[in-house]
């Protein structure tokens, strides 16, 4: 007997097929340990009970389905199980999002499912509320100012049926948007490719959520992005994309002055919970400096401390935006500079930066602790 219970993986799963619709089998590592999530899914593909612990009410049934080869081998519900979201309140949005459980089988709306899905594994280790069934929704009539007691993450699927602007922007690439107490963030996901940005499908985009945020949130503008990428080669890439674009004011890092790439790991959720903390640039620069070393963003170009005569870069957050406007500059002023990150992003500092300056870097896991955070971790709650 499966118990379905509060915190369960099981009952993880079912929420997040919920929302995605299917979960790429590549990608099970995000959920926690993949060897267990394998496992979990072989048995979930074979006739079970499952009980749910809080009504005692059982069900006799195949609940997941495997679908697919290769990179597009892919976790679904099986149709006879779709009971089982009765039990979590999600029924009706699933049916509605997903045309009566038929999704759709072609390469494009595959792939896009997978970058939702990906999106939403990384956010919801990092403690974002990702349900729309448990989230109060956008509306377009009136003003109204949410508070979030904790980050929540809005689908492309919900905030188009939120507002008819957002409709139009068919070619835009976003997966959906993060709000959180003091501000908002559209989410991508590039995988492992370079995404044919269409600057004008991008700014319409920003601009539409940004109606919507001031209608129903705090967040009066949009000025930042999350990129996920499976790699840092990724983000190199996406970089040098931006150069490709005619128009510059319609240039990925001019359409949102700060675009954090965040990798689809572990790394990736520690990364995010610092991003997802109401205020975090000001707690993790108090964190790094002295306040007599501090920039305070005043200067002739961007960087965030000046110690011992070097102009110090804090790239933690990954922006890539950010980090194209330090190389220009220290390009420009030949100055003595610094660049402090973590581990794993120094392969792209130094594809970026080469000689130009120097590269230090700070364990993950001491300023997730620091700044009261768990660590990357994922739900640690048994099936």
């Amino acid at each position: 007997m499966i118990r379905f219970q509060p915190g369960s993986h099981v009952r993880r799963l079912c929420e997040i097929l919920a929302v995605t619709g299917e979960i790429p089998v590549g990608s099970l590592n995000l959920l926690g340990s993949q060897r267990v999530f394998r496992a979990l899914i072989k048995k979930l593909c074979a006739p079970q009970t499952l009980r749910n612990s809080e009504t005692g009410e059982t069900i006799d049934c195949r609940l997941l389905n495997l679908r697919g080869k290769g990179v597009r081998k892919a976790v679904r519900f099986y149709k006879e199980s779709l009971q089982v979201l009765d039990w979590i309140g999600a029924r009706a949005y699933y049916m509605n999002t997903f045309r009566n459980h038929e999704l759709p089988r072609d390469n494009t709306h595959i792939e896009r499912n997978f970058r939702l899905a990906e999106s939403v594994l990384l956010l919801s280790a990092a403690g974002c509320e990702f349900r729309p069934w448990q989230k109060e929704r956008f509306q377009s009539t009136s003003i109204r100012r949410l508070s979030f007691s904790q980050p929540c993450f809005y689908s492309s699927h919900e905030l188009k049926n939120s507002g008819e602007e957002l409709k139009k922007t068919q070619y835009a690439r976003f997966i959906g948007a993060v709000f959180t107490e003091d501000a908002g963030m559209t989410v991508y996901n590039t995988r492992n490719s370079i995404m044919k940005w269409n600057g004008m499908g991008e700014f319409k985009a920003k601009d539409a959520i940004q109606k919507l945020a001031a209608l129903n949130t705090q967040t009066r503008e949009i000025h930042s992005a999350i990129l996920f990428g499976q790699s840092m080669d990724v983000a190199v890439r996406t970089m040098k994309s931006f150069d490709r674009v005619p128009h510059a004011d319609l240039r990925f890092d001019a359409i949102y002055r700060h675009i954090h790439f965040i990798p689809l790991s572990t790394d990736g959720v520690g990364q995010l919970q610092i991003l997802l903390l109401p205020d975090w640039n000001e707690r993790l620069l108090d964190l790094m400096f002295e306040p007599a070393q501090r920039s305070y963003e005043r200067g002739a170009f961007e960087y965030d401390a000046h110690v011992d005569g070097v102009y110090v870069f804090a790239f933690f957050d990954g922006d890539l935006a950010r980090l194209i406007r330090f190389h220009e500059a220290v390009s420009e002023f030949k100055c003595r500079a610094e660049l402090i990150c973590f581990p794993f992003q120094v392969s792209l500092a130094k594809q970026v930066l080469g000689e130009l300056v120097d590269i230090k870097t700070i364990d993950l896991q001491p300023v997730l602790e620091a700044m009261g955070l768990k660590g990357g971790k994922a739900f640690e709650s048994k099936t």
